[in-house]
């Protein structure tokens, strides 16, 4: 069953090209590994204008291996934890992370 991570993020006033150059660092090929995501996108708040708020990341896996696999390649990075790592200057702050599984009407009966 496809899984999806969902990352909220806080983004400071005027820093939102920074934080997007830092997601267009995570795609490069030296971040590739043999388990990725089918799908990336990211949603923000239309009102009450698209520079407050949050931004919400959804990362789609094909299933919770493929997410293990995943996370466990990035927690063994070190290239990839030194993106991420929360410092005070950084242009965004991590507020949530929620993890969902998909499932259908007939299992959930």
């Amino acid at each position: 069953m496809p899984v999806i991570a969902k990352f909220i993020y806080e983004i400071k006033p005027g820093r939102m090209g920074e934080f997007l150059a830092k997601l267009a660092q995570a795609a490069q090929p030296r971040f590739a590994s043999p388990a990725m995501p089918k799908s990336f996108r990211l949603f923000r708040s239309t009102v009450p204008g698209p520079d407050t708020g949050h931004v919400v990341m959804l990362i789609e896996y094909e299933d919770m291996a493929a997410y293990g696999a995943r996370t466990a390649f990035e927690n063994n990075n070190p290239e990839w934890k030194r993106l991420f790592a929360a410092h005070p200057d950084s242009p965004e702050r991590l507020v949530s992370v929620e993890l969902l599984t998909e499932f259908s009407f007939e299992s959930a009966a």
